[in-house]
């Protein structure tokens, strides 16, 4: 969730200067996330592969490994490839949140940071920041929920192993229920799933509401 949000405020960031304001930019950036869920996972388990996967191939072919890699083949390898295909997945929906909170910063803020001689960095701690804190935080609580509904690509890349080293909330239900025909503990996870989302969306909609964003300007 926080890599998410700040990878995507300084993609953000990087969209608002005036030579990437190009709409080809913004087109390429939301390409991931468009992509059905499914089929990002099979990509990605394509681009892992041990055998013919692109990641092995390019790493050889530079230098910096000398036989193929089981990417996927230990607990902590697996889970941190499943937290590097998420981010990527939900980096670019999350950057043009931020985007559009960026421009809705007044630019007298930012003109009279300006004349008092703040640096670069001074303004964007003291007026950037600050703008743009209902917009983080409804990043942070979107990017939440999602992670607990993360199902597709544990399905796809790993099935939960290598271990049940990437097992998720989700995952865990599914293979409760169905795998191990235990409906009883399947349903009680889903509903701890569905209670943990409910108060965030209520969080996510006192957020929003007309009185907390105009406090966060």
């Amino acid at each position: 969730m926080v890599c998410v949000a700040i990878i995507s405020l300084g993609i953000a960031l990087l969209l608002q200067h005036p030579l990437a304001r190009h709409g080809i930019f913004r087109i390429l950036l939301i390409v991931p996330w468009a992509i059905a869920p499914v089929a990002n996972a099979v990509l990605w388990k394509w681009i892992l592969n041990s055998n013919y996967g692109i990641l092995n191939s390019l790493l050889t072919g530079l230098g910096l490994i000398q036989h193929n890699q089981v990417w996927l083949g230990t607990p902590r390898s697996a889970l941190n490839f499943l937290l590097l295909v998420d981010i990527w997945k939900s980096v670019p929906f999350i950057a043009l949140l931020l985007l559009a909170g960026l421009q809705r910063v007044p630019q007298t803020l930012y003109r009279a940071a300006y004349m008092d001689g703040a640096s670069r960095m001074q303004t964007f701690l003291a007026v950037t920041l600050p703008s743009m804190k209902s917009a983080i935080a409804i990043a942070v609580i979107l990017q939440t929920i999602w992670a607990l509904r993360v199902f597709d690509i544990v399905f796809v890349l790993t099935r939960g192993g290598p271990a049940d080293g990437t097992v998720s909330m989700n995952f865990l239900a599914y293979r409760t229920t169905f795998n191990f025909l235990q409906f009883g503990s399947g349903a009680a996870i889903a509903n701890l799933i569905f209670v943990t989302t409910f108060a965030l969306a209520v969080v996510y909609i006192a957020v929003i509401s007309p009185k907390s964003m105009e406090a966060g300007r």
